[in-house]
């Protein structure tokens, strides 16, 4: 697998493309305006920013209770944006095109939709192709850490449904940035230690892997997204680069997962929904008495609350099906 050209190139293209259109009236929902941001006072260093417009002014997401849905071509889709909010496409191996399409209601800065195949018209279900993408483009960007990339499955916050990722740049370190693993499984797939106050599984992959055991490793995660889909267990992908070791070359990726032992239907926008982002220790939020009360407990309460006993099966999962 590999890009057709650095991931460099195209980045700054598409990050100044970006700034350009918060600049043009009625391309975005709203001029991105983060007015303030915090640590939430804890141990674990969950992260928060006030972002009221989102709340008021972002598309009405769906309701998507499928894990394996049907693309409607009547409901709003990524083919349907206006031509103004695509970015750019790219082409990846042989039958991939990638668009990147604005999130039209940004969460962080450049926060972009990466959109596989658009006019195939792909359900929000995750792909091998999708998968291979996302980790080849942020393992290309050696020595960058701002840029991440997450997923929502339907049932756990996903908001439209067609095929699409998000690339978020979030400058700040997040709790899971320092989360501690425990190895679970072959090939190198960690769950957050037991002393961690939240569940995740993580697969690590790096740029000193062949591209063999690379393959090796999205395979065995794909392997693992569809059985969740299979047993109707929703879930949330996150994809960060790794704080690099002093003197470190090659670049290391960690891919986590977060499975749910509940679907999440309804959105509530002046409230906390979790998704791949709150998951990850990053905390958006709209309503400014929610903003200021705020605590490390709330969120790790609604993540334990809404994981519930589900990590349990997932931990058997993996007892039963290490590689040999």
């Amino acid at each position: 697998m590999s890009l057709k050209k650095p991931a460099y190139d195209f980045l700054n293209e598409l990050m100044q493309k970006w700034q350009q259109l918060q600049l043009v009236p009625n391309v975005f929902a709203y001029k991105l305006e983060v007015t303030q941001s915090k640590y939430l006072p804890g141990k674990y260093k969950f992260y928060s920013e006030f972002n009221p417009k989102r709340s008021a002014l972002r598309r009405p997401p769906q309701t998507i209770l499928s894990l394996d849905p049907q693309f409607d071509e009547e409901k709003f889709n990524f083919k349907k944006v206006a031509a103004a909010e695509i970015l750019m496409k790219l082409k990846f191996e042989e039958d991939t095109e990638i668009s990147f399409i604005i999130n039209n209601s940004p969460v962080t800065k450049y926060n972009t939709l990466i959109c596989p195949n658009v006019r195939r018209g792909l359900p929000q279900r995750i792909t091998l192709d999708a998968l291979r993408f996302c980790v080849d483009f942020l393992l290309s960007l050696e020595g960058n850490r701002q840029f991440r990339i997450g997923y929502n499955s339907p049932g756990a916050l996903a908001s439209v449904n067609h095929l699409h990722l998000h690339l978020m740049c979030i400058e700040k370190e997040l709790y899971i940035d320092h989360a501690k693993l425990q190895h679970l499984s072959d090939p190198d797939i960690y769950r957050l230690d037991p002393s961690m106050p939240t569940e995740a599984i993580c697969f690590m992959i790096d740029t000193h892997d062949s591209k063999t055991k690379i393959e090796l490793k999205l395979n065995e995660l794909y392997k693992f997204l569809i059985w969740l889909c299979d047993n109707n267990i929703p879930y949330n992908v996150f994809m960060t680069p790794v704080l690099p070791e002093k003197h470190a070359v090659q670049q290391k990726l960690k891919v986590f997962v977060y499975a749910r032992a509940q679907h999440c239907i309804v959105k509530q926008l002046n409230n906390i929904n979790l998704g791949f982002c709150e998951l990850s220790g990053f905390v958006p939020v709209g309503a400014n008495d929610l903003y200021n009360n705020l605590t490390e407990l709330d969120i790790i309460t609604k993540i334990t609350n809404e994981t519930g006993q589900v990590f349990n099966k997932i931990y058997k999962y993996f007892k039963h099906n290490k590689l040999s």
